[in-house]
């Protein structure tokens, strides 16, 4: 499947980095592909919590995509920008 970017909004990163994706890729995936582009360059690891993906709103308060459906099923699409947060686990 031909890749294609996205925008990545990283809770605590003060950069918004371009992601390729795939629509095949689960929410779950792109979130830790966007992830090795923060977690430890611009942001602290927060163990124990997991990643979440929000699409990015104005007033940003998106809920959260489910993490085993695919990018394609979330709808994204190119330079579509995506916020990726820490939560706790049973939230």
């Amino acid at each position: 499947m031909d890749k294609f970017p996205i925008l990545s909004r990283f809770q605590y990163d003060c950069h918004v980095k371009v992601v390729e994706t795939d629509v095949g890729e689960t929410i779950t995936q792109l979130a830790m592909n966007c992830a090795s582009h923060s977690i430890g360059i611009h942001v602290k690891d927060q163990p124990g919590k997991v990643l979440r993906v929000r699409k990015t709103s104005d007033t940003d308060d998106q809920p959260p995509l489910r993490g085993d459906i695919t990018v394609g099923e979330a709808g994204l699409i190119m330079y579509d920008c995506v916020d990726v947060y820490f939560s706790d686990p049973e939230s």
